[in-house]
């Protein structure tokens, strides 16, 4: 018995012509998705500059006052007068504070390095664009006696660009120092007040 058999449907019968159209973006697709994009990037790109020199500042924030720990502490353990000073060559007490500090043993607390005296920790200059100042009481160096004392109160600062709205401060008190909250506005001085600028505050 002969069989006749029945011819294959085509393959855009049994898919339908859809399964062979070119699939792609209109014209109107294509600009609304361009237009979202270049939304995105103009509201995003600032805030992560910002998040990424918020992180900096805490970064540097947090250095320094693992260096006033340091110092504090070795003033304690060693009997001696620990001092922190500015210095740009890492052997004396040069320069300003953004160009790097070092921490030294001071038997005469007179804040310089004398000829015999130890340095215990050199830091090196901020990155450009930032910066770290001091009130008047620590225009030069800070110190910490045998007892953990320091020798005045003040207020550190860590800038980047003079932005005082992203500053960030460490307060110090005769104890201990602090590290003043990131509240995301101009941040406070050891008393309380806002920091007058990044220069001097």
């Amino acid at each position: 018995m002969l069989v006749h058999q029945r011819p294959a449907r085509r393959e855009t019968e049994r898919f339908g012509m859809s399964a062979f159209r070119n699939k792609g973006f209109t014209l109107i697709e294509l600009m609304v998705t361009v237009a979202i994009v270049a939304i995105l990037v103009v509201v995003g790109i600032p805030n992560l500059r910002d998040a990424m020199i918020r992180s900096r500042l805490s970064g540097q924030i947090q250095e320094f006052y693992g260096t006033l720990s340091l110092a504090r502490s070795e003033a304690i353990k060693r009997g001696a007068f620990i001092t922190i000073c500015k210095s740009s060559n890492g052997t004396g007490c040069t320069g300003n504070w953004s160009d790097g500090w070092i921490v030294f043993v001071d038997p005469n607390a007179n804040g310089a390095v004398d000829g015999g005296e130890t340095i215990l920790r050199v830091f090196p200059a901020l990155p450009s664009g930032d910066s770290l100042n001091a009130n008047n009481n620590f225009t030069n160096y800070i110190a910490y006696d045998r007892f953990g004392m320091a020798n005045n109160v003040g207020t550190f600062v860590f800038c980047a660009n003079s932005d005082e709205t992203k500053a960030r401060t460490i307060a110090i008190i005769r104890t201990r120092p602090r590290i003043v909250p990131n509240t995301r506005d101009i941040p406070k001085k050891e008393d309380g007040t806002n920091i007058a600028s990044c220069e001097n505050p």
